[in-house]
């Protein structure tokens, strides 16, 4: 899965989610243990969606931050009973992470060429996401 990808900027989530974004100062690019948007069940409005800012990689609490690089995708099969999933999972914890874009390497060379992948008509690329609280952070993710 990839590791680094362009988050949608917030006239396109806007447009596409129907859901104001608070003025985000956020990289351009996000890479694990980066801060990026993503979309979550509001927590003062249940059932209404809100942006929040987070970090792309989920940190559990009683870890050093830079183990980000290491939790930023998880798989179907272990989701469940992963340490850094398995708490947001139970608690449903579901997000969608809007790209513009997102990055994956293509060996036909031999070597890793980094291909960009984007929707043909320019709108968000919608990846499914889990969101963790951790103390000092908004929230964490991870792609599933």
């Amino acid at each position: 899965m990839c590791a680094d990808y362009t988050p949608s900027l917030t006239e396109q989530i806007e447009d596409r989610f129907g859901v104001r974004s608070p003025q985000l100062d956020l990289p351009p690019d996000a890479w694990p243990g980066y801060m990026a948007p993503i979309l979550r069940d509001s927590q003062e409005t249940p059932g209404k969606l809100e942006v929040a800012p987070a970090m792309f990689g989920m940190v559990p609490h009683w870890v050093e931050h830079k183990l980000a690089r290491q939790t930023y995708n998880s798989r179907t099969e272990t989701v469940a009973s992963k340490p850094s999933f398995r708490s947001a999972w139970k608690r449903k914890q579901f997000c969608i992470i809007p790209a513009a874009n997102f990055f994956e390497p293509n060996y036909e060379t031999g070597k890793p060429v980094r291909w960009r992948i984007e929707r043909a008509d320019g709108g968000p690329v919608v990846i499914a996401g889990l969101w963790e609280y951790r103390p000092g952070i908004s929230c964490c993710r991870s792609r599933c």
